[in-house]
């Protein structure tokens, strides 16, 4: 941003108006606004609730006085919003939500550098519905330049939206209050009158006035901090002017925490808690100084500085807001004496996704949040890549297919999920868009086209991209037109489609195809077919996606040579002899599943139990996954799926595991409490036991890789869980002797070790557990002991935990409750047992503990884990007693959920499932 020398007579124009001790004074430019007009008739939603674009801002002075530090949760403000009339209008329409509006100016600024001229006090018309207030003027206003000043006082809340209050117990056990914001989508009209859409940028100015006690950051560095003139005991703080930006980006912070620097970057936390904040400066300056290089777009040279804050009790989110990113403290904060690996984690790519936003989201904003693919999906793809690009050596990268990719299948797979592209208008509309698809099904979807055009291309594309289009928005053809550019004359694309063709096929239709793969073995040829998957159904559609594919075989490969399927059909040579397998999409990096005739799969099945390695790891998971969800939509049969699981006891990489585990976990959760469970036990034992001997299950190595450590993890939780002897003593005597011999267990083995430890003790073992917890004053490792104990198998353990939740003196977070019950159902029947009986005699008392909605997912979480006649007896039984205090609709849910369950064992899913684990049945395996 050039300086205000730069700006000519605009910049006289506005000090002219607001005079020398303006904000704007000697600070960074201020440029109109390039807004673009939105397209509101093609949509099919209310085009009432867009903005009229005959007035568009270029400017906010925001000044604002909060008493967080008192707990008072009404804020004072005046906001200046400086605007250009683009069409002879008396209408001024602007966003707001439930602000006390007490008093509007408007001024027209002058051509002449001449005083501003008083206009008048424009009447006030508010529509609640739409959330657009009118601010309406005497005649129409002639096109030029204005200001209209609005003095008004507004509401803090407890929840995501809006100024937020919040609250932590320091080491005196005194409660402390935070305020902070969290404006996206559609919540920066909660703190401020203002055009709330994402194209509608505008540079911002803010001072806010608090208790010296406190302090307040924001997106922009520090300009001064003054006392309050009017009252000693408060400061004012002013920041510099931002960037042209959106509304939505806005953020603040009135806190006592404490910061750390590291040059330009900064953390800032609660004193007791500030310590753990090395991580994040370390991780924070590597990602961004990577996702620099591969932009080829330098942050600092749009944004002056990066702070990053941990908010206490926000839960797991983070907000990417532009300079001043806001985290829940389990996403930031990182002790690695009672954090483990799955923390780390979460906290490097936390970081990363949010940082990946200062390029897409911030820079380059989208047209409107139908678009939000653009900045979400770029996001998860750079959670693990840009992860990748500053550590290789953790192996994050790996994990993008099974966390990602196989996660947006699974949404994916509905009949009425909707396109990447996605008309909406009001706020609900706009806030269901912030779901899977936006998120790992449009990160799947880029990573397919980055690699199908190559890294260099790619990069080139979105230099380019973001360049032409930074401090703007985008809509998907911008990004289009740059990923042609780069191509250009390589021949990567078939003939003659172009790359919006191409990418619209996957962004404009819902859900995604399978790839079928019929082989003519005699020829050596194969053909190649396409049709929508669903996850329950076979239904024929018009819509043809472009695939990319590749093969690979023990022959011939073509893993590099990449070839396009973009008709319903199609026949290839494979030049692969009969005997020898063929896998589609290889290392799986197409979006999209792959079926194939039953010789084929008996093939790979066959090459998996004798030499897996000669089958990509990413692969191997690939074909678990595929292959178990193409038997649930009967499109496989189901024993193929299961005689490929038999190959575990083979497979010693953590990705196939990963995939198994999804399996494992839906057979458990049919065949727990039934006669047919001993079998899928003994079999799960039996898949597990080779690598499990290979396991130091409570104990961690210096030089254990990370990928070791989630294998460890999930092998070991379902050889504890099948009855594995030697496990369950492990992890019982590792957690004896942390409560007896202090012998603490390590972080990246706790989870398990306190879980099954847990579940093989009694209450002494729980009464240690607990206040552990209480005590803790990190949030991650508190979440992770609350798991634990709902592993509890012991019934006088589990009415402690529901006791506890309602003892007021002990302290909880604000969900910490409720997470308590739900552990509880996870944990095993065992403990829903006890819960139930609980609930029936103490509905109420455990209503006011938890609230109205997490009794109601508890009650439908209980009717998904009813499997036999006598839990749905309880069940019954249990919607009779808690009738009164949850909805008609929890209680259908309820009994559709367990009549579900009750239903699979006479499926043909189901018959042949208990058939595969009844072979098991009389097998002596522990």
């Amino acid at each position: 941003m050039g300086r205000l020398s730069h700006l000519g007579g605009l910049l006289a124009l506005v000090l002219a108006v607001v005079g020398a001790d303006h904000p704007l004074y000697e600070r960074t430019s201020l440029e109109e606004a390039g807004v673009s007009q939105v397209d509101t008739d093609s949509r099919e939603v209310d085009a009432s609730y867009f903005l009229p674009r005959d007035t568009v801002p270029f400017h906010y002075f925001i000044q604002l006085t909060t008493n967080i530090h008192a707990n008072v949760r009404t804020f004072r403000a005046t906001t200046e919003i400086y605007f250009n009339v683009v069409n002879q209008t008396s209408k001024i329409t602007m966003h707001l939500q439930e602000l006390d509006i007490q008093l509007t100016e408007l001024y027209r600024i002058p051509d002449n550098f001449g005083d501003p001229v008083k206009i008048g006090s424009p009447r006030v018309e508010i529509d609640t519905k739409i959330e657009h207030v009118v601010f309406k003027t005497e005649s129409e206003l002639p096109i030029g330049r204005y200001y209209l000043k609005v003095t008004y006082t507004g509401t803090m809340r407890n929840y995501q939206s809006g100024y937020l209050v919040s609250s932590y117990r320091d080491d005196s056990d005194t409660v402390n209050y935070v305020g902070s914001t969290h404006f996206q989508a559609t919540l920066a009209r909660r703190v401020f009158p203002c055009y709330d859409e994402p194209d509608l940028k505008a540079t911002i100015s803010l001072w806010i006035t608090h208790h010296k006690s406190y302090s307040a950051i924001a997106n922009m560095p520090i300009d001064s901090g003054n006392p309050d003139p009017n009252n000693a005991e408060y400061l004012v703080t002013k920041f510099r002017i931002s960037p042209k930006m959106s509304t939505y980006l806005l953020a603040f912070a009135v806190t006592n925490f404490e910061g750390r620097y590291n040059g330009k970057m900064q953390v800032f936390a609660r004193s007791n808690a500030i310590q753990d904040t090395g991580l994040a400066l370390q991780a924070g300056a590597k990602i961004l100084e990577a996702l620099d290089q591969h932009t080829g777009v330098p942050y600092y040279d749009y944004m002056p500085k990066m702070t990053q804050i941990a908010v206490p009790d926000r839960g797991t989110g983070a907000m990417e807001n532009w300079g001043l990113v806001t985290y829940g403290e389990p996403s930031l904060l990182f002790n690695s004496a009672v954090n483990g690996y799955r923390n780390r984690k979460r906290v490097t790519t936390v970081i990363a996704h949010e940082f990946a936003h200062q390029w897409f989201g911030n820079l380059v904003s989208p047209q409107w949040w139908e678009f939000i693919w653009l900045n979400e999906g770029f996001a998860t793809l750079y959670e693990y890549y840009g992860t990748e690009l500053a550590y290789p050596e953790l192996e994050y990268w790996q994990l993008f297919n099974v966390e990602v990719v196989q996660r947006a299948f699974v949404q994916d797979a509905s009949e009425s999920v909707r396109a990447m592209n996605h008309p909406a208008a009001t706020h609900d509309e706009v806030w269901h868009l912030f779901d899977v698809i936006a998120y790992q099904k449009s990160g799947s979807v880029l990573n397919m086209f980055r690699q199908v055009i190559g890294d260099e291309n790619w990069k080139a594309a979105l230099k380019s991209y973001l360049l032409k289009r930074k401090l703007s928005s985008a809509k998907p053809e911008d990004l289009y037109v740059e990923l042609q550019a780069a191509i250009q004359d390589q021949n990567l694309l078939p003939e003659p489609f172009t790359v919006e063709q191409l990418m619209k096929s996957w962004t404009d239709a819902p859900g995604y195809p399978v790839l079928n793969v019929r082989r003519v073995y005699k020829t050596g040829e194969a053909i190649l077919s396409q049709d929508r998957f669903l996850a329950d159904k076979r239904l024929p559609v018009d819509h043809v996606w472009h695939i990319p594919y590749n093969f690979v075989n023990r022959g011939a490969r073509s893993g590099d040579q990449l070839r396009w399927l973009s008709t319903k059909a199609a026949k290839i040579d494979l030049e692969t002899n009969e005997d020898q397998w063929v896998i589609f999409n290889r290392e799986q990096f197409g979006y999209y599943r792959v079926n194939y005739d039953r010789r084929n799969w008996e093939l790979i099945i066959d090459t998996l139990l004798t030499n897996p390695a000669t089958i990509h790891r990413a692969n191997r998971a690939q074909l678990i996954d595929d292959a178990f969800n193409l038997a649930r939509s009967d499109r496989l049969d189901m024993s193929v799926a299961l005689k490929l699981l038999t190959y575990l006891r083979h497979e010693t990489e953590y990705a196939p595991w990963a995939a198994a585990n999804n399996v494992l976990n839906y057979f458990y959760t049919k065949l727990r409490g039934t006669p047919y469970y001993a079998g899928f036990a003994n079999f799960v034992h039996e898949i597990t036991s080779e690598i499990y001997a290979t396991l130091q299950v409570t104990t961690v190595s210096e030089d254990e890789s990370t990928l070791h450590k989630y294998l460890k993890q999930t092998v070991s939780s379902w050889a504890c869980r099948a009855g594995n002897r030697d496990c369950l003593d492990r992890t019982f005597n590792a957690l004896t002797n942390e409560v007896i011999e202090q012998q603490v267990v390590h972080p990246d083995v706790s989870s398990v070790v306190y879980c099954y430890g847990l579940r093989e003790g009694s209450y002494q073992l729980l009464s240690y557990l607990v206040p552990k917890m209480v005590q803790s004053k990190n949030q991650a490792q508190r979440t992770d002991l609350i798991n634990a104990m709902g592993c509890t198998k012991d019934a006088e353990s589990v009415r402690a935990l529901l006791t506890v939740i309602q003892i007021p003196t002990v302290s909880f977070l604000s969900t910490e409750k409720s997470q308590i019950v739900d552990a509880i159902v996870a944990g095993g029947r065992e403990g829903i047992d006890v819960l139930i009986d609980y609930l029936m005699k103490n509905a109420s008392q455990l209503l006011s503990a938890i609230g109205e909605g997490a009794l109601n997912t508890v009650i439908t979480n209980i009717g998904s884990h009813t499997n036999t006649d006598r839990e749905r007896q309880l069940l019954e039984q249990l919607l009779e007693a808690v009738k009164d205090h949850v909805t008609s609709e929890t209680v259908q849910t309820a009994r559709q959920r367990a009549q579900a369950n009750a239903g699979w064992y006479d499926s043909l899913e189901g018959l042949v499932s208990v058939e595969f684990y009844e072979k098991y049945a009389t097998n002596t395996v522990y």
